[in-house]
């Protein structure tokens, strides 16, 4: 009875290890209400982004994604550093962002509503060699 308290715990133990492993940043979980999975596969995992003028978005990172913007927006984007940058979204502008860097953003004019096309196989332009 005793042994099998022991691994009881030591199970529990470990699953909040890697609970706590994860990466709670991710858009999906620190922001959840604007960041929906539409689909996820082994290769991808793609993201809706949809919000409304003055929202702002708590830090967040993500792995090396491909963005479509299906709207118009201008939106402040600022790094976990407090640099700030200006960014116009319009209706079929492609962009790639490298990630693996925190973020958050400040919705200023326009609707966001963008496609994100998270690139499993990519790393991070700071992971690569």
């Amino acid at each position: 009875m005793r042994r099998l308290l022991v691994v009881a715990v030591s199970a529990l133990g470990l699953g909040l290890v890697a609970l706590y492993a994860q990466d709670i940043r991710d858009s999906t979980v620190a922001d959840p209400d604007v960041h929906q999975v539409v689909l996820e596969n082994e290769h991808v995992r793609v993201l809706e982004a949809m919000a409304a003028p003055g929202y702002k978005s708590p830090m967040h990172s993500h792995p090396p994604l491909l963005v479509v913007s299906l709207g118009t927006a201008r939106a402040r984007l600022t790094g976990a550093d407090g640099k700030s940058q200006i960014l116009t979204l319009r209706p079929g502008g492609v962009f790639w962002v490298e990630g693996g860097t925190e973020h958050s953003w400040e919705l200023l004019s326009g609707s966001l509503n963008v496609i994100g096309v998270e690139v499993k196989a990519a790393k991070p332009a700071a992971a690569q060699p």
